[in-house]
């Protein structure tokens, strides 16, 4: 029987050292503190300021005067928590505001000089790449253009499975279009409709997705899945059809101040910012007609790290280099996830490479639940999962992984969560027949490595078996024939 390619795993899957950047955008300053430079680096520390350093900027030339103050206030005080937390690398970056003034290059040079820093102030293509880079370091092989809302700028950037082509830096930042429309809809829409008009290479493209970067597509997001109840609140990958977001989206754009203050999820900071946002998204829509709207939580800081990452470490993926670090940090062996990964094989031949990373994936944290009381291993491994800081996996997936653990520990649902209604046909089927495969082989080995491939499924006429050589007749008991038992009705189910 032949057996599917590997996935390659990283054999050095994370390092020592927490890192921090902070980032001197148009609107805000954000610090953010990463556990570790790595393929998929967690944020352990993220505080911002709304400076909007680019308020005026349109009219004046020049950075807001009381920005710059509490730039100075805010930038003084994520160096001292940088040195609390005992951070071993720090970047300082500034985008479109600082870019673009007449005074931007003095207050650079002043942070410089008063904080002793470096503060690499970045091109609108540099910030464009770094954006679609932290779209590609956090989500799997993504295909279609990437747009990073600023409070200065917005660059769009066209991706196929993680490679950058075309890429632009536009004059469409939130405060820069309140700035120049002075609160007027129609001469808002039409500003859009200028710049939008400029980038030949956008029309007609009908892309996979769009992928929507920046705090105030953040929020549209946040209000959409309060308006249709959406059971999973994570904002990363949420991902919704074009089409019919194109109607929220109109209607965003064309509702009163006043209605916006009182719409679930919103914040009192984005208000103004909203109807933009909400216009560049039609104007998205209409015209590179993307088939899905996906948000990302991931942008030009993580893109910044993920530029300096070696090239193989950037070329590994994303959700397996994390899993991996959980099981090295749990103490559990990659070699058994790897053999478990293997072994189970024949139960799923025609399964798609998707299928069979998302396999891999539950194989390395499989034993994730083992120091949890027995009695609320299961729940406690599906919330696990469901609530992490994994990325590189879709909502659904994030789904039916978790779901398939609560089955490694748990052959019988005993509730049904909201979350559930994400999974589609043929996902409930798979979580059980990968979980209950992986609770055999857990009493077939105790997941040490060495053993399972003493034994082998067989199916012969939609019928199943398990083979024991060797030794292994000697661990047949009540226990393994219960789960045997369990992994032939969850083939039966997953095969109907």
């Amino acid at each position: 029987m032949s057996q599917p390619t590997q996935f390659d795993l990283p054999d050095q899957p994370f390092r020592d050292g927490r890192i921090g950047i902070i980032d001197i955008g148009s609107n805000s300053i954000r610090m953010v503190v990463y556990d570790q430079q790595k393929r998929s680096p967690v944020p352990i520390y993220n505080e911002k300021v709304m400076c909007a350093l680019g308020r005026g900027l349109a009219a004046t030339g020049m950075l807001d005067p009381d920005g710059v103050e509490m730039a100075k206030q805010a930038l003084r005080r994520f160096l001292a928590m940088g040195r609390n937390m005992e951070i071993t690398s720090l970047y300082v970056m500034a985008t479109a505001a600082v870019r673009d003034a007449r005074d931007g290059e003095g207050f650079a040079r002043y942070l410089e000089d008063t904080y002793d820093i470096h503060v690499d102030t970045i091109s609108g293509k540099k910030e464009a790449r770094l954006g679609a880079f932290g779209v590609c370091s956090s989500m799997y092989k993504p295909r279609g253009i990437t747009g990073d809302l600023g409070g200065g700028s917005m660059e769009l950037v066209q991706v196929d499975d993680g490679h950058i082509t075309d890429h632009v830096s536009i004059a469409l930042g939130s405060l820069r279009m309140i700035d120049e429309s002075k609160g007027d809809r129609d001469k808002l829409r039409k500003l859009i409709g200028k710049r939008f008009d400029e980038l030949e290479w956008l029309s007609g493209q009908k892309v996979p997705a769009f992928y929507a970067i920046g705090g105030s597509f953040r929020a549209l997001a946040r209000m959409h899945m309060e308006s249709v109840d959406y059971p999973l609140h994570i904002l990363h990958e949420y991902k919704v059809d074009a089409k019919t977001f194109l109607n929220f989206a109109g209607t965003i754009a064309a509702m009163p101040e006043g209605k916006l203050e009182k719409f679930p999820g919103v914040t009192a900071r984005r208000i103004a910012a909203l109807p933009g946002a909400a216009m560049i998204l039609e104007r998205i829509i209409e015209t590179a007609k993307p088939e899905h709207i996906v948000f990302s939580a991931s942008g030009i800081r993580e893109g910044y790290l993920y530029e300096k990452l070696s090239p193989y470490i950037r070329n590994q993926d994303g959700l397996l280099a994390s899993c991996t670090e959980f099981a090295v940090k749990g103490g559990r062996s990659t070699a058994y996830a790897n053999e478990l990964f293997t072994w189970m094989y024949p139960l799923l031949e025609k399964e798609s490479e998707k299928e069979r990373r998302l396999r891999l994936a539950f194989c390395l944290l499989s034993d994730i639940a083992l120091h949890i009381h027995p009695e609320y291993r299961a729940e406690w491994a599906f919330h696990r999962i469901l609530h992490s800081a994994l990325t590189g996996l879709t909502h659904r997936e994030r789904v039916k992984v978790s779901l398939a653990l609560y089955h490694r520990y748990q052959f019988k649902l005993k509730d049904e969560w909201p979350s559930l209604r994400l999974l589609k046909s043929g996902d409930r089927e798979w979580a059980k027949l990968v979980g209950s495969a992986a609770n055999l082989a857990y009493h077939l080995t105790g997941s040490i490595p060495g053993n399972l491939h003493k034994t082998a499924f067989i199916t012969e006429k939609n019928q199943l078996s398990l083979q024991l050589g060797g030794n292994m007749q000697d661990v047949l008991g009540d226990a393994v024939k219960r789960r045997m038992d369990g992994v032939r009705e969850a083939y039966r189910d997953f095969t109907a």
